[in-house]
């Protein structure tokens, strides 16, 4: 077949990138998926559907859906339909054609693999892709809301779980040792699974929690290294300051004015609340009403020595964010929105939980 003639039959250009097996295999179940749906071309929701539930249990995608709990979300009809679509792969199915979106979305495979540093798509760059997409269908955007998974927070976890996924979806720089652990250089079909899955979030609160935990993948650079490093010296004295406020607030309200008790607004609004100038104008607020009110001045100083210290531990853990997205311009507003999904995210877990209709692990 002529490069021409494919490129009708597929409906998109030849990859910019190399694609591992698992990736190649995701495409096309998402041209069975289309093909069952009436045999029209494939959109962005069956190229999440096969990505996001492709029986192949070893994806770096599908540990990345683990790893966020995302995975739970599906219903098992869901996943009967991706595996009976990938049983059914024929010469008709791999001839359904892309639609302009779908196409968008495999061609933003060489930003993400140049994005996450490797010289392979596979299908955790698809899945980013995925989630990047504002466009397609509605329920494709249904879905991703239901889930509440930002791109940051896959990016994140994909880097983490790099180096666990099998075979058909490992970076070919990275070889799995055979005999010793000390032979590095192996042929690609002698790669070993990994014995150790990532096993994701199994509570609501961990799951509300999933874009403020930062990975571990970063710490290859020195850089990011030294920051984790000052971030929990800085959030250490961060919570004693808390502790010597809360001992002088407790004392002052019982000794000297209940009014005292208006700074626990201080320490109970913190950054994932409200933002830096709210926040500041609120002490300031604090500041004039103590004056006026007799709070004792050692009560406002360990409530502000408390806020200076929260200011440079919201900074250091916005860096460690930045890092573990490869995003410069991450902004803590960002993060707010990317925590509020998460609430919602663990809130639909809970009912799922309650209904008993939780996808098992």
């Amino acid at each position: 077949m002529s490069r021409t003639t494919e490129e009708t039959v597929t409906g998109a250009a030849p990859p910019a990138v190399p694609r591992t097996p698992a990736l190649r295999r995701c495409v096309e179940i998402a041209r069975a998926l289309a093909h069952g749906d009436g045999g029209g071309p494939v959109e962005v929701l069956h190229l999440f559907l096969a990505v996001a539930c492709d029986n192949a249990s070893d994806t770096r995608s599908r540990l990345v859906m683990r790893a966020t709990a995302a995975h739970h979300f599906f219903t098992d009809e869901t996943y009967r339909s991706v595996a009976e679509s990938a049983a059914a792969l024929d010469a008709r199915t791999r001839a359904v054609p892309l639609a302009p979106a779908a196409a968008a979305v495999l061609s933003r495979l060489a930003y993400w693999t140049v994005r996450t540093g490797d010289d392979t798509a596979d299908t955790a760059h698809l899945l980013l892709a995925c989630l990047e997409t504002r466009t397609g269908d509605k329920e494709m955007r249904k879905t991703a809301r239901t889930m509440g998974l930002s791109e940051r927070v896959a990016l994140s976890r994909a880097m983490l779980v790099r180096r666990e996924v099998a075979a058909a979806d490992r970076q070919a720089n990275h070889r799995g040792p055979i005999l010793s652990p000390s032979r590095s250089e192996r042929p690609t079909p002698y790669h070993f699974q990994a014995p150790h899955r990532a096993i994701g979030p199994r509570k609501g609160r961990s799951i509300s929690l999933r874009s403020q935990m930062t990975s571990t993948a970063h710490l290859s650079s020195h850089v990011q290294s030294h920051l984790l490093r000052l971030h929990v010296w800085v959030s250490w004295w961060h919570q004693l300051a808390i502790f010597a406020a809360l001992s002088v607030l407790i004392w002052a309200s019982l000794t000297v004015t209940p009014w005292s008790a208006l700074w626990l607004i201080s320490l109970a609004v913190r950054r994932n609340h409200a933002s830096l100038a709210l926040r500041l104008s609120g002490d300031a607020a604090l500041v004039v009403a103590s004056a006026f009110l007799g709070v004792p001045w050692p009560l406002v100083a360990a409530a502000l020595v408390s806020r200076l210290v929260d200011l440079p531990d919201g900074r250091l853990a916005l860096l460690q964010m930045r890092g573990d997205a490869g995003d410069p311009s991450l902004t803590e507003g960002a993060l707010q929105s990317d925590r509020r999904a998460d609430r919602r995210a663990a809130r639909y877990y809970r009912t799922l939980k309650i209904q008993r209709e939780l996808k098992p692990e």
